[in-house]
């Protein structure tokens, strides 16, 4: 039969029918001319969906009975108390109206405080008080504070986690500019909101967050959420709750949900078949103070292995040669320089170009040495141990076909890096020796006085005649025909 004929038999409109379809209630088969063809096992279902919502029976219960996840007679059951709920608060209406009657009060003389702790209106939200929490003793969470808290700490938790992660693979936050590394931090850490919130609402029915707020998930039959349901309600969070983590428009998402909930308004996020609740529990308040000190102390520990991150592979004050080249090329490569060094401190091409080089290109190939000698005059001790290191460069003009001379500055910040790093922390090694206050001209370090830290004494000399400095590198002056310099940076143990 087609759909008019199974409208005028059973009497449900077509928008029913269709929505059920679309529901997954029934799945009529196509004919050749690809319309609707229904059968009576379609009319049969039909007829026990149309007594069922007549009940007031869900669309997701329905669904279970269907599949034989719950028995008719458990959701008949919860159905049974639902329906008594709604019962007697019906009962408390109307006796509030039979009173109102009895005193004959006008509008204008209403006094709503008298009824505010009646039987009436001790449920604030109606959406979530139409239905009873699907699991006994359960209440639902109206507080948006309690969930604000339960939310905050699963995001710190992602956050730290994408940090780390980041870190480890050099992509750290004192290694690029602040506002590319809040993006991606951003991204990753929903990312992997993503991956794991899905999967603890469907294992255990909380995440970290809400367990210790006292928060838990079901569905509309006291299930916890498959995989997919749990994807699709973190996706409204993004989506809804937080605006996609944009600056500004996010609050303003946040607020909107923050006065639905206060309201009592049903978020998107919590509509069937995904239902927020919570079992009592004592002062949450206090747990949710426990959720900021987690919090809070998961920023000194994400910013300790973040730090711990950047230390170079060879630790301690004596290093070998071939151990500093070693920590050169780690530094280099968590920090982003395009510095590789062989086991001789020779530079190597890490890739395979032609390269502009004193006017003229010259092919390298991925792995080939370059330059005139090694980039470090490395100094040992007896034991052939790093006591010293120097970084030099010269240049002049005419002659060379560049526009700018950079100075061997970046060099020598790996270079202190590799040797400090041996002795000291991340935090002040990223903070210290891979900063800028080292570099700076009026650090001492340009004057011949020297710059001392943490054991290393660094000196920079430079000799130029018909440049113009900008701090890291040198201009040819207009005013000169010609010009050179001489730059050494030393960097030595203090014993």
């Amino acid at each position: 039969m087609n759909i008019r004929e199974l409208e005028e038999r059973l009497g449900i409109p077509r928008a029913n029918v269709r929505y059920y379809e679309k529901e997954g209630l029934i799945h009529p088969a196509r004919g050749s001319n690809n319309y609707r063809v229904y059968t009576e096992e379609d009319a049969a279902a039909l007829e026990k969906i149309q007594l069922l919502r007549r009940l007031d029976m869900p669309i997701g219960a329905i669904r279970a009975v269907q599949a034989g996840e719950v028995s008719l007679s458990d959701a008949l059951e919860r159905q049974s108390r639902i329906l008594a709920h709604d019962a007697a608060k019906l009962a408390r209406a109307q006796q509030v109206c039979r009173s109102l009657l009895e005193e004959g009060v006008t509008y204008a003389a209403l006094e709503p405080a008298r009824y505010r702790e009646g039987p009436l209106l001790t449920g604030r939200a109606e959406p979530a008080e139409r239905r009873r929490p699907p699991v006994e003793g359960a209440e639902w969470a109206f507080s948006p504070w309690q969930r604000f808290w339960a939310r905050r700490l699963d995001r710190a938790l992602a956050s730290s986690a994408a940090t780390v992660l980041l870190s480890l693979i050099g992509f750290g936050a004192g290694q690029v500019p602040s506002l590319p590394y809040q993006i991606v931090t951003t991204a990753c850490t929903w990312l992997l909101i993503f991956a794991v919130e899905p999967l603890l609402l469907h294992v255990w029915g909380a995440t970290p967050g809400k367990w210790l707020l006292g928060l838990e998930l079901r569905d509309g039959q006291g299930k916890k959420l498959s995989i997919a349901q749990g994807t699709r309600r973190v996706w409204e969070v993004l989506w809804v709750g937080c605006g996609f983590a944009i600056p500004f428009y996010g609050l303003y998402r946040q607020y909107r949900c923050y006065r639905a909930c206060r309201e009592g308004e049903a978020l998107s996020y919590d509509g069937e078949p995904g239902y927020l609740y919570y079992s009592t529990v004592p002062a949450w308040g206090l747990r949710a103070f426990a959720a900021e000190a987690v919090a809070v102390a998961l920023i000194p520990l994400t910013v300790w292995v973040n730090c711990q991150t950047v230390l170079p592979p060879h630790r301690g004050e004596a290093v070998t040669p071939a151990e500093f080249y070693e920590n050169v090329n780690a530094l280099a490569d968590k920090l982003g320089y395009s510095l590789w060094l062989d086991e001789e401190g020779w530079a190597l091409s890490g890739e395979t170009a032609a390269i502009l080089n004193g006017g003229a290109f010259e092919s390298r190939y991925y792995g080939q040495r370059y330059g005139d000698g090694p980039v470090y005059t490395v100094e040992t001790d007896s034991g052939g141990f790093v006591t010293a290191v120097l970084c030099r460069r010269e240049g002049h003009f005419p002659g060379d076909d560049r526009a700018y001379y950079p100075l061997p500055l970046n060099e020598a910040r790996l270079a202190a890096g590799a040797l400090a790093g041996g002795q000291v922390s991340g935090w002040r090694l990223l903070t210290g020796w891979l900063g800028e206050e080292p570099w700076k001209e009026d650090s001492g370090a340009w004057t011949g006085q020297g710059y001392r830290r943490d054991g290393l004494a660094l000196t920079i000399r430079l000799e130029q005649e018909g440049f113009l400095s900008t701090g890291d590198c040198l201009l040819p002056w207009d005013e000169y025909e010609s010009g050179w310099f001489r730059c050494e940076i030393r960097l030595e143990r203090e014993r």
